[in-house]
């Protein structure tokens, strides 16, 4: 993504060498990390930056958070969950290294998303404290990540049903990301609240986009199968509203995100390259 270009090489180089080479599960790890559009760590960056921070300080958190996503990847495609074999356009890590191992590379990645979190230089221990906490939120139960797993294996019933399945399974990370890279460069409370927003309504906008690619896209732009939701009878939000829906429910939580980036901005927060990042979400097609 271009709003995130100038991250990328950093970001992919700490991620890559987050787990080590000498232990056994460090090769399934790598696998594990191996891709991806890197957008939760680069909107950290993206957000601390435009906060006035010294963003390669702050990599190793960049590289947490994508830790901790991809290890929700990872178990998200476990049988016990959606049951998937195509994740980035390779097999999945329990279809590459088995069910067993692949639980352990989800436990391994969020511990060491913690690990690399805590051992941050550089920066306020109180400012650290904070992001831990706003990405251990980000990332949990209630109206967290694994909260909106929870709500995503009940299966919703209607449209603001999926909503709120997006919400919490993939805007509370991104939410959590933005507003970590806020915490990190220590801006004031009321900018870090209106990134926390602006990367929830962001990530309701990029679920709906992942829902409507998975019934107009192809499994060569995508990188994973398609129509599953369908072949296994589950709701999503396109099922709920349609197409056209889709893509008005998508206009509107756009417009969250922006009218979030107008508040950031009276907190002295540059917002430039974040609404650039909004915008571009409007034309991802994989």
């Amino acid at each position: 993504m271009r709003a995130l270009a100038e991250y990328l090489p950093q970001i992919e180089a700490a991620i890559q060498g987050a787990p080590g080479t000498d232990h056994p599960l460090a090769g399934a790890m790598a696998y594990a990390l191996e891709g991806g559009k890197r957008l939760r760590p680069g909107l950290l960056l993206l957000a601390a930056d435009a906060c006035g921070a010294d963003w390669q300080a702050l990599v190793p958190a960049a590289a947490a958070i994508e830790c901790i996503h991809v290890y929700s990847l990872v178990h998200d495609d476990l049988p016990a969950m959606d049951d998937d074999d195509l994740r980035r356009g390779r097999p999945t890590v329990h279809r590459a290294y088995g069910e067993a191992t692949a639980i352990l590379v989800g436990d391994g990645l969020l511990t060491l998303a913690f690990d690399l979190l805590a051992g941050i230089d550089g920066v306020a221990p109180r400012a650290v404290l904070g992001a831990i906490r706003e990405i251990a939120s980000g990332a949990g139960i209630g109206d967290g990540m694994v909260g909106g797993q929870v709500l995503d294996l009940d299966g919703a019933q209607d449209a603001p049903g999926s909503i709120r399945v997006a919400r919490a399974k993939t805007g509370a990370l991104l939410g959590a990301a933005a507003a970590a890279g806020g915490q990190l460069a220590s801006a004031a409370p009321a900018a870090v609240n209106a990134l926390r927003s602006y990367g929830r309504a962001l990530g309701v906008a990029f679920q709906i986009r992942d829902d409507l690619l998975d019934v107009v896209g192809t499994e060569a732009e995508i990188g994973k199968r398609l129509r599953k939701d369908a072949d296994k009878e589950r709701p999503n939000i396109v099922r709920f509203l349609g197409v056209e829906g889709a893509r008005a429910a998508y206009d509107e939580h756009a417009q969250h995100a922006r009218d979030a980036l107008m508040r950031a901005a009276g907190d002295g927060v540059k917002t430039e390259r974040l609404l650039a990042l909004m915008e571009e979400l409007a034309d991802r097609m994989h």
